[in-house]
Formats: C-alpha cells, structure tokens, sequence
C-alpha cells in the first residue's frame, strides 16, 4: 500500500475521562484515565495540520470530548479549516447550545446509544429517556439549519443482544439519520481478546496507512485500538515526522507481509481491510 505525505485521518483526543461505565468498555483495565487536553497543546496541534486541510479531523478517542470545559473553543479553533470534522458521544451532555456549536463546525457526528432494551443495563449511569431526546433536538436543530452535519447512530452488538434488540434499534432510527451502525463487540467487559472470535483471511489493516492518533497528553498511539500500550511518538517531534518515524515503517512492512508481531496488532480483531470499512457489524445508509 501506498503511504501518503501526511496522515490521511487524525485522531485527536480533547480528553480521556468518561461520564458513563459502559460494561463492554476497555477504560475498565487502563489506569489514568481521566486526563484533559491543554488548549495550548491542541492549538500547536492543529497549526501543523491545517496546512493538510484535505486532513480528516477526528475530535474524540478514549473519553467523551464533550466534557472538556474548553470543547467549545477548540470547535472554533478548527472550524472552516477541514474539509471533514467527525465526533462521537454519548450525546448525555448535549444540549441546545453544544448542538448549535457542534452545527456550525463538524460535518459528521456519532451518537453511541444502543437497544432501549440493554442501554441501561450497558451504558452506566445513563438514562435512555434523555439521551433519546438530546439526540432528537439535535437532529431537529441541524434540519431547520439544513442538515450541514451528516448523523450516525451507533451501537454494540454484544454476547446479551438478541435479534429484537437489533431490529427495534434499526426500526427505532430509520429514516431520521443518515446511517445507522452496529458494531460487533471487540471484548468481553472490555478486555481485548476475551472473545476470540476469528475473522476470515487475515488481510493488511488499512489504518497504519491511513491513520494517525494523539491522545490527550500528546502523545502518539498506533491507532484508535491502541488503548494502553507505550507512545510510538510524540506530537511536539513533529507529526510529518512521526508519521514516517522507524516504528510505522516497520509496523507498514508487518502487515504488508502478513508477519505480524505487534503486540497490539497480533490479537486484533478489529482490523479494516479497506478505507472507512471494517467489514463487520452492520451499516444502514438512509437515503
């Protein structure tokens, strides 16, 4: 594969705490995790970027962005910069002010909400009821704007989720986002490789190709899988510069060549075969 100039996709990580305990979640096995970015650091971060406006921004990782007390200025700080701007959340925090910002900079958003049957019993503390309805303003708001932001709804496929599940979150949502996702859990209560499930024909994972991520403290992971494991770089090195640093060219050749011995690669199964397309779960296109 091809590695471009500059990463194609980068993740940037506002914070890494979290107001809910999803039951599936990795967060339960890392420690530390409730760290905030400096807006210095995210302003130094995106300085080097917008010279790559083509760049897909990506504004959250392992926590929900929406926590940080300066999310709101980092929004203005990237907006009309990029062509695309992507987040996800739990959508608990939204409200009428955070959904008019969020509109007038992003162009893609995620809402993490699952089944009414298994929310509450799955994402802890959160009530279903209310995020529903922060969800639905949300949309409601962006229509009377002239939908500028495409809407995703999303949720995970677990070992409890049953085919009623699955149709009443489908049924539930069509026609009123732009897509729908159903993801298929990647651990069991959060721990990697707790499920074991074999994927067909191991393939080269697109993202070590594609993407790039800087999590809250500036430090550079290997990919948005990569939740604990020891920095491969720092963003203050340069991100062109880590981009093409000896780890991502040795982690390249690995999956090239099939070889794979990266502690965190070796036991994913989460990997994309191909751009924007992991291949598993379930995606809805509403027309």
């Amino acid at each position: 594969m091809l590695v471009p100039h500059f990463p194609k996709r980068i993740e940037i990580e506002p914070t890494s705490a979290c107001n809910l305990k999803c039951t599936y979640c990795p967060r339960h096995f890392v420690k530390g995790l409730n760290r905030f970015m400096d807006i210095s650091i995210f302003k130094k971060i995106i300085k080097e970027i917008e010279s790559f406006p083509e760049t897909v921004i990506v504004l959250h990782r392992r926590g929900e962005s929406l926590l940080h007390p300066q999310f709101s200025e980092m929004l203005n700080l990237i907006k009309g910069k990029f062509q695309e701007i992507q987040l996800a959340t739990n959508a608990t925090l939204l409200d009428s002010k955070l959904s008019q910002a969020l509109i007038n900079s992003v162009t893609f958003i995620s809402f993490s909400i699952d089944s009414p049957n298994q929310y509450e019993k799955t994402r802890i503390p959160a009530n279903y009821k209310k995020v529903e309805s922060n969800i639905h303003k949300f949309i409601e708001l962006n229509n009377i704007k002239g939908s500028p932001v495409k809407t995703q709804v999303s949720m995970v496929k677990t070992t409890n989720s049953v085919d009623t599940d699955l149709i009443l979150f489908e049924n539930k949502w069509l026609g009123k986002v732009d897509r729908i996702r159903i993801y298929e859990a990647h651990s069991e209560n959060g721990k990697f490789g707790s499920l074991k499930k074999m994927r067909k024909e191991r393939k080269p994972c697109f993202m070590p190709f594609y993407e790039l991520v800087i999590l809250c403290d500036g430090s550079i992971a290997r990919c948005n899988h990569d939740w604990y494991s020891k920095p491969v770089g720092y963003f203050s090195n340069g991100i062109q510069k880590v981009w093409h640093n000896s780890f991502f060219r040795h982690l390249r050749k690995q999956h090239e060549s099939l070889m794979i011995t990266d502690p965190v690669c070796v036991s994913c199964d989460s990997w994309y075969p191909e751009e924007g397309n992991q291949c598993t779960g379930r995606v809805i296109e509403n027309d």
